[in-house]
């Protein structure tokens, strides 16, 4: 399959999960399925942008981290997927100018404000605006924090029991930068996120399944 038509097919995967979220109420199991599917599937696309590359080289990761973090809070908030228009374009571009044009921005201030001491007041999760259920990444991290059948717990870095998934996903939830988890337990920070990144996607169907 060449790069055009899968690039084609991608941009229909996405406009038919958005427009499915679109179609159900904000307190909707359906609606929760379809955007935990949407993210899954940006996520594993890999073609997400990276704006502003080459720029801030000790903190970029972190920056970019926490914007498509913020990102991916923002599309399951509220009723904020209702804002994309199918008519006016693809979803990943709609994403990607998000991403470029306001999270990245926002996150910059967040990671270099303080370079030796890089800590949030209070968690993004805490700050966001919720109805009168559950957001869907709430449910998420609970489901991660009391890690039911104890899996999340076990999958840790070789000979590092306590850097787990569990441990690690919950100091990113609630704005730990991965500076600083690095520091704490003086692992690099590529093989801490690259170890992350590998949990979330062999969890995905296991978290979708819980929601």
């Amino acid at each position: 399959m060449t790069n055009d038509s899968s690039r084609k097919q991608l941009d229909a995967q996405l406009k038919e999960l958005a427009l499915i979220a679109q179609l159900h109420s904000g307190l909707s199991k359906e609606r929760r399925m379809a955007l935990t599917q949407l993210i899954n599937t940006i996520w594993l696309s890999g073609k997400l942008c990276r704006p502003y590359s080459g720029q801030f080289p000790m903190n970029y990761e972190d920056i970019y981290e926490e914007a498509v973090q913020n990102l991916f809070f923002y599309l399951c908030q509220d009723n904020n997927i209702s804002k994309y228009d199918s008519e006016r374009g693809e979803f990943l571009t709609w994403i990607n100018v998000l991403l470029s044009k306001r999270f990245f921005p926002e996150a910059i201030p967040k990671i270099i404000g303080k370079k030796n001491e890089i800590s949030l007041e209070k968690s993004h999760i805490e700050n966001l605006s919720f109805t009168e259920s559950v957001s869907l990444f709430d449910q998420i991290i609970q489901c991660i924090e009391d890690d039911p059948e104890g899996i999340f717990i076990k999958e840790h870095i070789k000979n590092h029991p306590e850097v787990n998934f569990q441990a690690i996903a919950k100091r990113r939830y609630s704005g730990v930068s991965w500076k600083n988890i690095s520091q704490e337990w003086g692992i690099g920070i590529t093989t801490l996120n690259t170890f992350f990144q590998r949990c979330v996607k062999k969890f995905a169907p296991l978290l979708q399944e819980y929601l």
